[in-house]
């Protein structure tokens, strides 16, 4: 039987959080936020609060070693 991931619904506070890091990202670093890497970072985000990372400074932080590694 697989495994079930579990994952939480993103509140409206959360989506803003959202928001702001990944339009911060995106301009900080010159991506387009409508291209492939603009659209995997804002999925990485989107899992990454839906599994717990809620707080601004650890969403900042795995946006900028994602861009890092790229």
């Amino acid at each position: 039987m697989p495994t079930q991931l579990i994952r939480n619904p993103v509140n409206p506070e959360q989506l803003a959080l959202l928001q702001q890091v990944f339009n911060d990202t995106c301009a900080e670093h010159g991506i387009d936020k409508a291209s492939p890497d603009g659209e995997a970072l804002a999925l990485i985000l989107v899992n990454s609060l839906q599994k717990g990372s809620n707080e601004k400074e650890r969403l900042e932080s795995l946006a900028g070693t994602l861009i890092q590694e790229r």
